[in-house]
């Protein structure tokens, strides 16, 4: 090895005392310069990404939530129901879930009007919303036709999204926080005059990354599928679909559309709204607490002929 180095430092040397005008760098030198870039680009810090700064929920106005009578808010109103049982079996469903993939952002939408789609988002966020280590925040995203302001009773003129959105208001002006259920509110404020060009400004994906800082869970209530294309901006911007059908409203064909538009992979599943399954009846009769008090009648365990 030693005699073959030393040839190719003679080489060298002949090569540099050509007449080439102006002296060249040895080739140990500029391999010995190459290694010392490379190991300093190795050890250079990459400066950090710049991600917005994180609005302070300690500022959020608080709002006493005053729903009525047929806002059907059962996850705060009525907890040991057999309706509430069931968001709470659906909240397992996506915390089960989130163990596998990113799932923070969840659109709940539905095929047409009428089918409780509204209704369904509520609920889930007053489920997600009981684990008080874990913020939870309800997004009106329907700017046509929004309901979650009147649903919680905290007035429907509230500024909200659509005034953020406008400029008209920070962010963290319209985000409030409703008393005594551990839920934060973006209403959608004042309906703009194309939702659609306001939603695509750029201005709505900067601030669900803002929200996403604070926040450990996002429901946002959008519109039906069919026949805009709001709710299709607002899945491009979810980690999830939920997908509400109505019992004896949705049709199968408008069903099938709207599997078909959604990305498989986004779609966490279809919730049945109204579903009048006979053996919802003996439900608590079988597993609640009525069951284990002694001389109650045994009610039947199979379904009515």
């Amino acid at each position: 090895m030693s005699r073959i180095f030393d040839a190719l430092k003679r080489s060298e040397a002949e090569y540099l005392d050509r007449d080439l005008g102006t002296p060249l760098e040895s080739i140990t030198d500029l391999l010995h310069a190459a290694e010392g870039r490379r190991v300093q680009q190795k050890l250079e810090v990459l400066p950090a990404p710049a991600w917005p700064e994180a609005f302070s929920l300690s500022a959020a106005q608080v709002l006493r939530s005053s729903p009525p009578a047929d806002a059907r808010l059962v996850c705060l109103t009525e907890p040991g129901s057999l309706g509430a049982e069931k968001f709470r079996a659906l909240g397992l469903r996506l915390h089960n879930i989130r163990d596998t993939r990113k799932l923070k952002r969840i659109v709940v939408t539905g095929t047409a009007p009428e089918e409780g789609k509204s209704l369904i988002a509520a609920n889930l966020a007053l489920n997600q919303a009981r684990s008080r280590s874990l913020r939870t925040l309800l997004v009106d995203g329907d700017f046509r036709r929004p309901t979650l302001a009147g649903r919680f009773g905290v007035g429907a003129l509230l500024p909200g999204l659509s005034e953020a959105l406008r400029g008209q208001h920070q962010l963290a002006e319209v985000v409030y926080k409703l008393d005594g259920c551990g839920l934060w509110l973006l209403p959608a404020g004042m309906a703009p005059e194309n939702p659609l060009d306001l939603m695509q400004s750029g201005r709505l994906a900067e601030f669900l990354a803002e929200l996403e800082t604070v926040f450990d869970w996002i429901i946002i209530d959008a519109p039906p599928l069919f026949p805009l294309a709001d709710t299709t901006f607002w899945m491009k911007l979810s980690d999830g679909v939920v997908l509400v059908v109505r019992e004896g409203v949705t049709e199968k064909k408008m069903l099938q559309r709207a599997v078909e538009s959604i990305d498989r992979s986004n779609l966490l599943g279809v919730v049945i709204n109204s579903c009048s399954s006979i053996e919802h009846k003996y439900y608590y009769s079988r597993y609640g607490r009525a069951a284990m008090q002694p001389g109650q009648p045994t009610p039947p365990r199979g379904k009515s002929k």
